[in-house]
Order: structure tokens, then sequence, then C-alpha cells
């Protein structure tokens, strides 16, 4: 794995407090036994200056140190000094190749570093978190991620908790067996099993009984995952419509396209998918077995159960990113020239800003309308410096009450601002399209294909604002029946920029942001906070 960047002067979130830089990521250790962990690179090159002070590297395997090694001790100092590329090269070889002891499972991986006191060394004092000019490449870094081998010596497969959920009895044989395939298959089906489904299972397990009995269970395993049951959620349809009951009855084939209940089983996964991107558990499967799905009662209670389970963060990222089109924010890449303190460590932050914010509403049973109107988001340093904040200190994220209006809700969100801009400049268009299309359910007709969209500035002409440009373009004949309702929508949003700052100037034009408009239904407003009320229906906010 990789980390972010080469640049990790910041701590990593999820790993200890203390600790700054490296990288964090989730690994699949098959089976018990010793495990050999190689950092690629530490940033140690032919020049010194990452070993000039002394820093302490750590190992952490689900949470748990696993290894601790001092690097810029004066000895390396006095080795890379002396040595040159043979020198790198025995400092890093004390850092591949290091034994660990892990139990078979997935966990967390990090490797890191002890934070420093800057007071320890002469660095320059930086004053933003990310100022990489403060301590630039005098400090060691992850950069060259990090090969996990093995296992050596390995005395098997512990009880992990997903072999708990496959080998629901010990005693390995042909009854053990079809009690396995009986779980097994009822999560993957999604309904009660009978004695035919395992039946037909138990030839897979006879088959692979030559190699032991976790072989003969792994064949069976096999079979439950490539059958057309597990990999498709089919809607069968009542007998009267089904096509070869007409022709057995000698009828013509129903032709009714009106809709029928779902059953109680189909309706489980429905639900389930929905909420948590997964199939039923056995409390939900139980309750469609039995028909009682399908009640009001029965289907909110249930609802209600899983969106407090931690499964339904899915919701918000399989389902409401997605409609709001804000889960992939790599789409638009700022222009470093215009926006150099934008990077890709800022990116994630919005992306972790949005996903909360959004969770808050969606898994906490507020009123939808929150998502416009939240006086809350969440917040950890550089972001709330990015915003303007400066009540907000260190890397973690945490929930902030925001004060100023400006930032309430999805309209104040940076993730937002972002994906509706392009790398140069902000889209009052962009803006407005997404509000209607996002938030009014009214999407605008795409342009046609051969609209003249270019509202670059002309070159030896005066700058001129976004607004004055957008006006010219609506001048145009055929423009102005769409760009009438689209552009007052975004135009009330100008004073964000492109990333998501406030800003009160038009710096390329020098002039002030005009953000008051006068929407399609004649009501006139002046910046997001006033746009706000009208989209919520009336009310103020």
């Amino acid at each position: 794995p990789q980390p972010l960047t080469a640049d990790q002067p910041a701590h990593v979130d999820g790993l200890p407090l203390g600790t700054r830089g490296g990288m964090k990521f989730r690994h699949t250790f098959p089976a018990d036994g010793e495990y050999r962990l190689s950092i690629g690179d530490l940033g140690i090159d032919l020049y010194t200056r990452a070993a000039e002070t002394q820093h302490t590297v750590l190992v952490l395997i689900h949470g748990r140190e696993a290894f601790r090694e001092s690097l810029g001790t004066p000895e390396d100092l006095k080795l890379l000094d002396q040595g040159g590329a043979p020198a790198r090269a025995a400092i890093m070889k004390r850092f591949t190749t290091i034994p660990v002891q892990v139990k078979a499972g997935t966990y967390d991986v990090g490797v890191t570093f002890i934070e420093r006191a800057r007071i320890e060394s002469d660095e320059f004092v930086g004053f933003l978190p990310g100022d990489e000019f403060s301590r630039g490449d005098r400090a060691p870094r992850v950069i060259g991620g990090v090969r996990i081998e093995g296992p050596f010596n390995s005395p098997g497969v512990s009880d992990t908790p997903s072999r708990r959920k496959v080998f629901v009895c010990r005693t390995q044989d042909t009854a053990c067996a079809r009690r396995i395939a009986e779980s097994l298959a009822r999560r993957a089906f999604r309904r009660p099993v009978t004695r035919a489904d395992t039946d037909a299972l138990l030839p897979y397990f006879d088959a692979g009984s030559a190699g032991g009995f976790d072989a003969a269970v792994e064949q069976m395993v096999a079979a439950i995952l490539v059958s057309p049951e597990f990999l498709f959620r089919a809607i069968e349809p009542p007998e009267d419509r089904l096509p070869s009951t007409a022709l057995r009855s000698g009828k013509a084939a129903p032709t009714s396209t009106a809709a029928f209940p779902l059953s109680d089983l189909e309706l489980a996964s429905r639900l389930s998918f929905f909420l948590w991107s997964q199939g039923p558990d056995d409390t939900l499967l139980t309750i469609a077995a039995a028909g009682k799905l399908h009640t009001p009662a029965a289907l909110q209670s249930e609802a209600l159960r899983m969106l407090k389970d931690r499964r339904a963060r899915n919701l918000v990222r399989n389902f409401a990113l997605k409609w709001m089109d804000l889960d992939n924010l790599r789409e638009v890449e700022p222009d470093p020239n215009l926006f150099p303190s934008f990077n890709d460590q800022l990116r994630k932050d919005l992306a972790i800003e949005i996903e909360s914010f959004v969770a808050s509403v969606l898994l906490e049973d507020r009123n939808v309308g929150d998502l416009l109107t939240a006086n809350h988001t969440f917040l950890n340093e550089r972001l709330a410096r990015h915003y303007g904040i400066g009540s907000v200190l260190g890397s973690q994220f945490r929930r902030v009450t925001l004060d100023n209006p400006q930032r309430w809700g999805l309209l104040g969100k940076g993730a937002v601002l972002l994906k509706t801009s392009y790398g140069d400049r902000t889209s009052p268009v962009l803006r407005g399209a997404w509000i209607m299309d996002k938030l009014m359910g009214t999407p605008p007709t795409p342009p046609p294909p051969d609209v003249d969209t270019d509202l670059s500035q002309p070159k030896g002409a005066p700058p001129k604002t976004l607004r004055a440009r957008l006006e010219g373009h609506r001048s145009k004949p055929g423009c102005n029946q769409c760009h009438g309702v689209i552009d007052p929508i975004g135009l009330a949003m100008e004073n964000y920029d492109a990333i998501g700052r406030w800003r009160d100037r038009d710096v390329e034009a020098n002039a002030p942001i005009d953000a008051k408009t006068v929407l399609p239904n004649g009501r006139r407003v002046d910046g997001p906070s006033a746009l706000r009320e009208p989209l919520f229906g009336g009310r103020a906010v």
C-alpha cells in the first residue's frame, strides 16, 4: 500500500496521539504465524537531512506496538556522512523483513513516527498545519510503501470471527457439514433453505473431502458463492403471471404490467441492500420468514433498528453521496497556481466532512430539511482554517456548532462547492444546475450539442466578473430560456470560491462579489443564507 503523499508532517487520523506522519492500511493475515514487514523507503537519501535528528519509527498491528526502532542516531549520521549509498542500504536493512507474530484475521497496520517537539532542533517553526517548509525533507517519512510476506512456520488458522461464522459445529462429519451448508445457504440465498438445497451442496463437500474437513467445506462454500441465488436478487411474480402457467393452461401469456406486492423475503432483501448494501441479518430473515415484515409497524421497527447499526453507514456512502454526486471529489483538480493551499489532504478532509455531516442527519433520526439548515459540521484544524475558523485545534475530526450561517447545511460545505466548480474558477451554472437537480428535483434541460459555453476572458480585454460574463452569455438567442432559470440560483453562491473559501472580492476582476439575484419565481435573495429559505419551502431558517 502507498501513502497519500510523500510529505507527512502531521498526525495521521487513526494512529495513536503523539505520532506524526506515516501511513495506515488494512491487511488480511490468512493464517497464524510469523509475518515479515519491509518498509520500502524512509526518505534517507544521499543527503543526511532526514537523519540529522533522532526519530523513533513504530509499526503497529491492530493498535498494538509490534516494532520500535530509532533512526537518525549519531551513529546513523556518521555512517551516512562517510559511507554514501552503501551506508543508506545498511540503515534501511534494519527496517526490512521485520518479524512479527500475528494471528489470522484482518487488522489495521500502521507505520508512523513518534512526534518530536520542534524546539529540539534548529528547524524553522511553521505556523500552519501542513506547512512543509517548517520541516521539509528533514524528517523521515514513509514513501516506499510496506510489503508484508508470510505466514512462515504457520500452525494453521486460529478461531477467527470469520471461521466462527462458517464452522457452526466442530464434529467434522456429514451431519456437521449439513449444518454448515444450511447456515451458509440461508444467509447467502437470503431465505430459509430446504433439505433439497443442502442435498445439492453436499456433493461438493464430498468432492473436496480428500483434502480434509476444511478443504471439503471450502468446496461447498465456493459452490454457494457461484450460485445464481447468491449472485442475483430475483423477484418472483405471482403464479398467475408466470408464462409457464399460461402455457400449461392453454391460455395466452398475461400482458398486465400492474404492480404486485413483494413477498416478505424479497422485501427483506430490498430493505437490507438499501440500508446496509448487504444481505439481511438473522433477525430480519426470521421476521420475513414468518410473514410478518410487510406490516407497517414491523417494517418501521426493523428500519429503525437497522439504521442504528454501524452498517447503515453504507446508506450514506452508497446512496446519499452518490445521489448528490459527491462520492468522487477527485473529478475536480483545482489549478495549483491559482489555489496553492489546496492539496490531497484537504480534499480528503472535505470528503470526511460531507460524509460525517450527511450521516449525522440521515442516521440520527433528524428532519431531512436539516440537510439544508443544520448549524453543525465536522472539522479538524486544517479544514477549520480553510473555512476561516480558528477555534479548532488538532488533526482529529470533531462535531462543531457553527455560529456563521454561511456554513450551515449543504450549501456551505466545501465538498459541494468544489464539485460544482471548474479547476480554475467557480461556475454559477454548475451550482445552479446542482441545486435544481439534487435539492429541488427539477433537473435543467441539457445544453444543445453545438452551444457555445466559453466564458473565458478575451485576451487584452479588461477582466470582468463571472456575473458580467454570464449576462453576456444569456443575451445570446436561445440561451436565456435555460440560463435565465439556472444562473440566478448559482449567482447567489458566488461568495464561495472554487475550493469553498468565503470571499468578498473577485480578485481577477478586482471587483466586489455581487451575490444579489432574483429567482425565477421573482423572489429576491442576497447570498447563500438567503437562498436557503426559499429552497426549504419558504420556512424561516
